[in-house]
């Protein structure tokens, strides 16, 4: 009898097993999400003149920054160290950073959700009575009973029809998006800090011209003020000196006052507050200017990090059509246990006591008043919402490229004629001095010349800003300052990657020392201690203890990071290192170059000097908290202070002790 029973069970099982390989065809679930064609120019209307010819292939230096790094070739370092302190710590780079967190944990939660889920249950049932509700007769006692089961399930909902797998690409797409965004942010902020430096040495200029044009006008009055006392002045004149001295004078605390908001600006855009930022009393004549190279292809913003966001949302999009269509269709459950159970606690576990079952269902929807094909229908009309939003984004960019390239080009010419008017106000100011001290032309006449040379020369400090603010906004533009990342993964139609730099300097190009970290930072593994962040020779037995540096941050953030501590706290990581780990093994989109790591500084033997440390780097906003060393951390990068590199370079000082690592900078051919 038990063995045609188990007969029957197993062609069940096979029947089951053939209905779900037919059912697994219907499957509606499509093999490929495309994104759409969009028709772009083959070049932009206003970048004639704006641009720079190809330089030949002796004249390219292939370490120069590319795109993502276009304001190194501005050739300022103090420019490099905020740009590498806003990426390390803005507070909004780090909220994009979380929530590219949140949507990893989505994605995995998603994928895990097409596998099966087991559990033990342990259940305790007290009932009465015991043979279930109106069992006892009239007058008779009411009898109870106990149950005791433990057991394995397993429960799994068959992904015939692809639900299960579209809402893991949709989840999939969705952190994608979320990476883009951060790219984005990390694309305006750095335009925004590279401005705001850059608008600070237009209005040093503009104080030193106020300063230096003040300085004249006030020796002036002096002169005219001695000229007085001998009859060679008179008092219209005087007061006339007087009123233009303490004009320009006026003018100073409006400036600095612009100042001081623009230094807040960056203070904040970098992650601190005002206290803690020092800024030079350099001009304008401190950066260079860089072009983009001539024939640079309109397709190239299909990269952009806004676009390629809005990419990622329409295919998620379309991925939920999928999913919509999907769970009109009659799911399938199956569930299974085995265990224990028993009315007596001693007899668990015991041979007799063994139970098993196994549960199919198949539910199919009969009427819903048309509410999951509605559900369809919304997720259509969300994909095709995005397909004209991507187009929107798409074409919108290519507007802010012909803005700046309109900026750039009405700027220099703007520029070109002020230098010239400028140049004419100095020679008709310097001549109408002569000649007024001469007794050719009354004081009216000079002071008119005086006035205009100063308003030309703030002018012309101001017009130059607006010429390099015109740059700062083509490159972000045309999506400087983000990562350039593969096609998103899938076999869909996927807009073709641009490799390659658009960029070159009006002088020889930059080489740039402190992009890269020491050499093998990144997968140090040559042995498990090194991998985990200690030497050798340490001693096992005491304890270590590191400093966790707060927020995620990729790869670039790592480096930046790592020179902004350098920069900033010399004397403070010198002898320690800077460690890398991932937080989580989630899903990873694109490998490492898509990865989030958490920071740590190593090593201190004791809790109170790492608190110390920690401490003396907090003055500086630089969060963070201390954290016993876990000797089963693996580490995925590993970079020392001072940079072995700089060591080998700048040799070693005095007693054999190692020199102070030198400041990072930009080196000119």
């Amino acid at each position: 009898m038990i063995r045609r029973r188990h007969s029957m069970v197993a062609r069940t099982a096979i029947v089951a097993l053939l209905t779900l390989l037919m059912l697994s065809g219907c499957a509606v679930k499509r093999d490929h999400y495309d994104t759409p064609q969009v028709p772009l120019p083959s070049r932009y209307a206003n970048d004639a003149g704006n641009t720079a010819p190809d330089p030949s292939p002796d004249q390219r230096e292939p370490d120069a920054p590319d795109l993502d790094n276009w304001w190194r070739l501005l050739g300022s370092e103090t420019l490099n160290q905020l740009v590498d302190r806003a990426l390390a710590n803005n507070a909004d780079l780090r909220i994009a950073a979380q929530r590219v967190m949140q949507a990893r944990a989505r994605a995995a939660q998603a994928k895990g959700g097409q596998y099966p889920e087991v559990s033990v249950p342990l259940r305790y049932q007290y009932e009465a009575p015991d043979e279930g509700i109106g069992d006892v007769p009239r007058g008779g006692d009411v009898e109870t009973d106990e149950t005791y089961q433990i057991g394995l399930r397993g429960d799994w909902r068959v992904d015939l029809w692809g639900e299960l797998a579209s809402l893991s690409d949709s989840a999939s797409m969705e952190l994608w998006r979320a990476i883009f965004e951060h790219d984005d942010q990390a694309r305006r902020l750095v335009a925004e800090v590279v401005a705001a430096y850059v608008d600070y040495l237009a209005l040093n200029d503009r104080m030193r011209v106020a300063r230096d044009t003040e300085a004249v006008l006030a020796e002036m009055l002096d002169g005219m003020l001695t000229r007085l006392d001998v009859g060679d002045a008179t008092t219209i004149d005087v007061e006339q000196e007087r009123s233009a001295v303490y004009g320009v004078r006026a003018d100073m605390p409006a400036i600095a006052l612009r100042q001081a908001q623009v230094a807040n600006r960056l203070a904040f855009l970098v992650g601190g507050v005002p206290d803690g930022l020092h800024l030079p009393r350099d001009g304008l004549n401190s950066l260079r200017l860089p072009r983009v190279r001539a024939g640079m292809p309109a397709a190239l913003l299909l990269q952009r990090p806004d676009v390629r966001a809005i990419e990622a949302r329409l295919i998620a999009a379309d991925a939920r059509i999928d999913v919509a269509r999907a769970r009109i269709l009659p799911p399938l459950d199956l569930t299974a246990e085995i265990g224990y159970g028993s009315t007596y606690i001693e007899e668990v576990f015991m041979p007799h006591t063994v139970f098993w079952n196994f549960v199919a269902n198949l539910s199919a929807t009969v009427f819903d008043a048309g509410k999951r094909q509605r559900e369809v229908d919304y997720s259509r009309a969300v994909h095709e919402e995005m397909i004209e939003t991507y187009i929107k984004v798409i074409y919108g960019a290519t507007v802010e490229v012909e803005d700046a390239f309109a900026t750039i080009s009405h700027s220099r010419e703007r520029l070109q004629l002020q230098q010239v008017a400028t140049d004419a106000a100095r020679r008709a100011w310097v001549d109408s001095r002569d000649a007024y001290l001469a007794g050719a032309i009354d004081y009216l006449v000079w002071q008119n010349t005086a006035r205009t040379y100063y308003r030309y020369l703030d002018d012309l400090y101001s017009f130059r800003g607006d010429m390099y603010k015109g740059q700062i906004e083509l490159f972000s533009a045309l999506g400087g300052g983000a990562p350039e990342r593969a096609p998103l993964p899938g076999d869909g139609r996927r807009p073709a990657r641009h490799l390659g730099s658009i960029l070159v300097g009006e002088a020889a190009p930059v080489q740039v020392r402190d992009h890269w970290l020491p050499s093998g930072g990144w997968g140090t593994s040559d042995t498990k201690q090194q991998q985990q962040g200690r030497d050798q020779d340490d001693d096992q037995t005491q304890p270590q203890w590191l400093v966790a540096l707060t927020g995620s941050h990729t790869r670039d953030g790592v480096e930046a990071m790592w020179r902004d501590l350098h920069n900033r706290y010399p004397a403070a990581v010198d002898g320690h290192a800077l460690l890398a780990y991932k937080p989580t093994e989630t899903v990873a989109p694109e490998g490492e170059d898509a990865t989030w790591y958490r920071l740590t500084v190593e090593r201190f033997h004791t809790r109170d000097a790492a608190a110390g440390w920690c401490q003396s780097v907090r003055l500086g906003q630089t969060r963070c908290d201390v954290a016993e060393f876990d000797p089963n951390l693996t580490v995925e990068g590993r970079f020392p202070w001072p940079d072995p590199l700089e060591k080998t370079l700048s040799g070693t000082t005095h007693g054999g002790h190692p020199a102070a690592p030198a400041r990072p900078t930009a080196v000119r051919h």
